[in-house]
């Protein structure tokens, strides 16, 4: 069975969620990562192999097109790819017109000939993934930020440790001064057409790794990558009410793209610091206010500190009990054009040792 069955590699169902899909991942990654398994070439290929099922899987797009596959039979069973003669490589003379197609008609199937090369093993794996044109890896980062910056929003920065375009050869991977030939074997376009009578397949080509230049003397500080890692600090916009746990997404300031692919994003979540005196739940704030014995029988009108950093008064009427709770309608959290409101919780000071005159007053809040 030539075809990969990526919910067998993570060891889930095909109706698993993304987050036991990445659960799967993280688990199996860090079992088999080649830092946890040094000189283990076994666990460096089960590594690229689950990393691979999990880059399908993990994207809705791609996995629409791979269950699609596994229903035509292709992704696994019933369809063998490597009943193909590989070494049958042509980069031009293949024309659907001629009697035959490429993978690439099947467009109209939902992109499935984007998804179905990576059903081939070519061999030269990494090197292709390495050195092919690739869109960059997404960045997943944790930025802590103020209560209060929650509720009013503003800026704030982070600092981010990613790879960057090498300075000394500006991306290219070759050394400062060195010539960067075509490749002969695709013409200089990094893609050449796999096929045997009217059948083929477009693929990254095996002798450039889909570069379409041939690097004789790659650069000593990248070594022939592109790419060296670097420190940025960014400053990201925090939207008014943004909630613990949310995410903003820096589109294209991701990892950058290898060999001419784009940049991936960087997945911001955020992560709001506890306030001493407001809590949050959905829109609406909650606080808790002290006052004496004497206060909660006669009654007062004190001040109360609000989301947006006001001050408001709140009058509490006589006898009024422990854990009594008023709402302010409109002072919670405002999103979206949304607003909540804020409620304000009465602790009523109980002395542990009462003395007669509190006992009277005790006795005056009677069941309140």
């Amino acid at each position: 069975m030539a075809g990969k069955d990526y919910y067998k590699i993570l060891g889930v169902g095909e109706k698993a969620t993304t987050d036991e899909i990445k659960k799967a991942y993280r688990r199996l990654a860090k079992q088999h990562h080649p830092d946890a398994n040094p000189d283990n070439k076994q666990a460096e290929e089960k590594f690229k192999e689950i990393s691979e099922a999990y880059d399908v899987l993990r994207d809705p797009k791609k996995r629409q097109q791979y269950d699609q596959m596994r229903r035509f039979g292709m992704g696994s069973q019933g369809f063998d790819p490597r009943g193909f003669n590989f070494n049958n490589i042509r980069t031009e003379g293949f024309r659907p017109g001629q009697g035959g197609f490429t993978f690439d008609s099947l467009g109209n199937l939902g992109g499935l000939g984007d998804l179905f090369s990576q059903f081939f093993d070519m061999g030269e794996t990494s090197r292709r993934r390495r050195y092919g044109p690739q869109r960059g890896a997404d960045l997943q980062v944790d930025v802590s930020i103020p209560f209060m910056l929650s509720v009013s929003g503003g800026k704030t920065r982070f600092s981010l440790e990613k790879e960057k375009t090498c300075p000394d050869c500006q991306g290219g991977g070759a050394k400062p001064g060195s010539k960067v030939e075509a490749c002969s074997q695709c013409g200089g376009r990094g893609t050449v057409i796999i096929g045997q009578g009217g059948f083929g397949v477009s693929r990254p080509c095996p002798a450039c790794y889909g570069r379409g230049q041939i690097i004789r003397n790659p650069c000593d500080r990248c070594r022939g990558t592109g790419m060296v890692k670097g420190c940025r600090t960014y400053t990201i916009k925090i939207p008014p009410g943004i909630e613990n746990g949310e995410q903003i997404r820096l589109k294209g300031q991701g990892q950058q793209g290898s060999a001419g692919g784009r940049a991936g994003d960087i997945l911001v979540s955020v992560r709001v610091t506890p306030h001493q005196f407001f809590s949050r739940r959905g829109l609406n704030v909650h606080c808790a206010v002290s006052i004496s014995l004497a206060q909660a029988v006669q009654g007062l009108t004190l001040k109360v500190k609000t989301p947006d950093g006001r001050k408001v008064q709140l009058k509490i009427p006589p006898k009024t009990g422990d854990g009594k709770t008023f709402r302010l309608a409109g002072l919670g959290i405002v999103k979206k054009k949304k607003r909540g409101d804020q409620f304000v919780t009465v602790r009523v000071k109980i002395p542990d040792n009462p003395t007669v005159a509190e006992k009277d007053l005790i006795a005056q809040l009677g069941d309140t």
